[in-house]
Formats: structure tokens, sequence, C-alpha cells
């Protein structure tokens, strides 16, 4: 019997001996592709899901925090979306309230997780690259950066070099997706231009001024039916009609987050359509297409 039990503890010493240099072997062996491509990134609103998703590519999956039929500027992050962050690598702002909780929430518990705030692109930086006077764009409080696509291709080189950053082995993907992505974005810019070069200096009125980038970038002038963040009095909607009837504006735009109260009041009074334009939507390049001929049907 003690032979017996000296060969069982002898055999059970020599197991899990075993069992641990296979654990060492397994946990120094080099990495696979397949766990090389687990970057998690995280975005405010969907317009910036497509966009950095096509320059991460194969590498990770970019989740967005306000879920579409939501107001980026009221939404507050949910129990699950924060533990879901706290396994991300980077996220992207863009200049949105939410982002106070998330920045106060990563300081007590998420200190590995970077934040990179996009809305706030060097200044100089842009007019360099852009030609344009972003204090101009910016109008009064309008976080919409991501209408321009040229401010877009200062996005684009952002996430770009923050990616690198992350994960350099995968540099030469990160730069060759910018590089093809930036093009289409110069592409898309060049189409709309063409499209309404005729009407510059055109007026359009919309329910919430979210068009701001939009409008500077394309020589229009936005109007909006909001009068300092609240909805126009009686005696305010009298004057908008009288202005939109004086510039023959033959539509309004409103916004679904926004409802249709104010802009439909306006679009009866002054006897045309009312039109409903998605910024958030995910669908970046098509959704630009779309508001541009909005637009241009409007001003015929």
């Amino acid at each position: 019997m003690p032979f017996i039990r000296f060969v069982i503890m002898y055999l059970f010493k020599l197991v899990i001996s075993l069992l641990f240099c296979v654990l060492s072997l397994v946990g120094c062996a080099p990495q696979t592709e397949q766990a090389a491509t687990d970057l998690q990134v995280w975005v405010s609103l969907l317009p910036q899901q497509p966009i950095v998703q096509s320059i991460v590519g194969e590498r990770g999956q970019v989740e967005v925090m306000v879920r579409p039929g939501q107001s980026p500027e009221t939404y507050s992050p949910s129990v699950p979306q924060m533990a879901s962050l706290a396994k991300a690598d980077v996220y992207f702002g863009i200049g949105m309230p939410l982002e106070r909780v998330i920045l106060a929430k990563m300081e007590r518990s998420m200190p590995h997780l970077r934040f990179v705030q996009t809305a706030d692109l060097n200044e100089d930086e842009y007019e360099h690259v852009h030609g344009l006077d972003e204090h101009h764009v910016h109008g009064e409080e309008d976080p919409h950066v991501w209408m321009d696509p040229q401010w877009m291709l200062g996005f684009v080189a952002q996430v770009r070099d923050t990616l690198i950053e992350l994960a350099p082995e995968s540099s030469e993907l990160f730069t060759a997706n910018a590089a093809a992505l930036s093009a289409e974005l110069e592409a898309l810019d060049a189409k709309i231009a063409a499209q309404l070069k005729p009407f510059a200096g055109r007026c359009f009125y919309i329910n919430h001024p979210s068009l701001g980038y939009f409008a500077a970038r394309y020589g229009l002038v936005q109007k909006s039916i909001e009068q300092g963040g609240a909805a126009p009095s009686a005696k305010q909607v009298a004057g908008l009609v009288k202005s939109a009837k004086a510039e023959q504006v033959r539509a309004i735009f409103t916004q679904p987050e926004f409802g249709r109260s104010s802009a439909g009041v306006l679009a009866s009074a002054s006897g045309v359509d009312l039109v409903e334009v998605d910024v958030l939507s995910g669908e970046y390049f098509s959704n630009m297409l779309d508001i541009a001929q909005s637009l241009e049907d409007s001003f015929k």
C-alpha cells in the first residue's frame, strides 16, 4: 500500500508539473493574428462610427455610445455601456455633454482608457489645411463639426495617428485605410461643392442649428427656428414666417430627435414642405449627399 500511495502521489505531481509547463508555453507563445485583432474602440455618435471603423479595419470593432433616435445633447450613458467601456482601449469624443460623465468615470476607475477629444482639433492646423476660419464655422455653439467633410479630414488624421500609437504593428494598415478614406472625403466635398455652388448665399430654415458647418463650407446661410435653444414665441414665429416668405423659402427642415412642432408650425404658416434631415445618421457619405440634394431641391 505505501508503494502504491507513493506511485499515485508521484504521478499526480508529474501531471501537475506537466500542466504548468503547458500553460507556461501557451502564455509565452506569440499571439496569433486573430488575437491581435482585438482593439476596442468607442465613439460618441453614429456619424463617427463608419469613419473610425474604416481606419481600424480588421484590427477591431467600433462601438457607439448614443444609439439611433437618441439626442446626444441629453443622453446619459447606461450602466451596461460603462461596463463595456471599461474594457476599451480608446474613446474618440466629439464635444458632446455626455463625455463629461465618461471623463469623470475614467478618472476614477478607467485610468487605462485613452480619451481623445477630436472636437478640439488644432485651430491653426484646421485653417492651414482647410483654408477656413474655424471661428466663423463654429458660429454660436454648433458642435456638429462632422457636417464639414474638410473637418473630417483632420479627424481621420487624428484617429490614424492615435491608432498607430496604440498598435504600431498595424501602422501600414491604418495609414492605407486613412489615405483611402481621405480620398473619398475629398471626392464627397468636391461633389457637394459643385452641386451647391449655384445657390451660394441662399438661406434655409431648420428647427435646430445643426448645419452650421455644412452651411459655412458650401456658402449657404442657416437660420435657426429655435431661439436661444428654446421654441420660438408666437411673435418670433410671425417674424420667421415673414422672413421665409420674403426669401422665397420652399422648405423648412427638421430633425427626428427634436420633433416637428415649431418647424411644422412655420412650414404650415409659410405654405411650404417640411423636410426631415438626420445629421446623426450612421451612413455618413450617403447622408451628406441626401442633405445636399434636399437643400438643392428647396432652392429650385
